[in-house]
């Protein structure tokens, strides 16, 4: 009877396991293709900060930020971390407050990359971006990236140690009709996550 017993369990337990041959596998049923019309910083691979971009803003659930490109009234404006940010862009320099800290960048570019320099709540930033090549001072830390298809991916140093995990950093499509003053203002202070 025991023999009967086992070899029936045997037969019955691999059956009620089996998956039917149509059902999705775990990538269809939770990996949702990279939306590239975000901005984002990925770290191992999990999303650390993001948020939608458009002509109009960045929106996400740490960033609201407001552009506003009326001839007098040429701003970007709104919360990013939580702080307050309140920037004139005029021509190639943006200046004002983020936190109630000062912020002021001015940007050149040169033919094969852009460069901002100044100061993002009150401290030292340089951001240096090509097609190729993404490299942002963030007054004790640095990002150091290549470019891999669609991201920049590299290391991240802060107070002269390289970290171990591998960062990437999505600039959305939505930057492109952005100048260069704004897009650099906003990643800048973007990435400078404390």
């Amino acid at each position: 009877m025991r023999t009967w017993l086992f070899s029936l369990f045997a037969l019955v337990v691999p059956l009620g396991c089996a998956a039917p041959p149509n059902f999705p596998s775990q990538e269809e049923l939770y990996d949702e293709p990279r939306d590239f019309n975000r901005f984002a910083v990925f770290s191992q691979g999990r999303e650390v900060i993001g948020g939608q971009v458009d002509p109009g803003g960045v929106l996400g659930l740490d960033v609201n930020l407001g552009r506003y490109t009326d001839p007098d009234d040429h701003a970007l404006r709104g919360k990013v971390y939580g702080r307050l940010v309140d920037m004139r862009v005029e021509g190639d320099r943006v200046s004002g407050f983020a936190s109630s800290l000062p912020f002021e960048l001015t940007v050149t570019r040169e033919p094969r990359v852009t460069t901002a320099r100044g100061l993002v709540y009150g401290r030292n930033v340089e951001v240096a971006m090509s097609d190729e090549r993404a490299h942002v001072v963030l007054d004790r830390c640095e990002l150091d990236l290549g470019r891999r298809g669609q991201v920049y991916v590299g290391k991240k140093r802060c107070d002269g140690r390289w970290q171990p995990e591998e960062v990437e950093l999505q600039v959305g499509h939505g930057f492109a009709s952005w100048s260069d003053a704004e897009r650099l203002s906003a990643l800048s202070l973007m990435l400078f996550v404390d």
